[in-house]
């Protein structure tokens, strides 16, 4: 992978950003949004020359993508930039930095915060209908 530092400042630059809120140059890794019910951790190596991507959010949207991620390895292309890459392996287009509204679908229906801090409500009910977000901490206080 190019220089772990540049794919971080590209995702930063051109992906709606939720977690880090302030990132390091330590923080090698990002959660970006993906869309109203579904968000990505994407992790950089510099022992890789593609970023690691879990999608999250509910079984009938995360399911495909987590699939269809599974062929980055075969598919990214080091000479274009990170969203370009993930568009055309994930077959989505991604928000952009200044579209998307952190008082969308993804806040917790618990203690109804969108970040409480520490972590980004990323359980997701399994439910279709649902596909309400949650902070892991807010459900085992439940």
């Amino acid at each position: 992978m190019n220089e772990p530092w540049r794919v971080l400042d590209d995702i930063d630059r051109t992906l709606q950003v939720l977690q880090p809120q302030h990132p390091r140059r330590s923080d090698l890794w990002r959660r970006v949004a993906v869309g109203d019910l579904a968000n990505a951790l994407i992790e950089v190596s510099p022992d890789r020359y593609h970023p690691k991507l879990i999608v999250y959010g509910p079984a009938s949207i995360a399911g495909p993508l987590n699939n269809r991620a599974k062929d980055m390895r075969i598919e990214w292309n080091s000479s274009r930039g990170v969203k370009d890459n993930l568009e055309d392996i994930l077959g989505i287009k991604l928000p952009e930095p200044s579209v998307y509204q952190q008082d969308g679908k993804i806040k917790c229906g618990i203690c109804l915060a969108f970040d409480d801090g520490a972590e980004i409500a990323d359980q997701v009910c399994s439910s279709d209908q649902c596909a309400q977000s949650f902070h892991r901490q807010c459900l085992i206080q439940v």
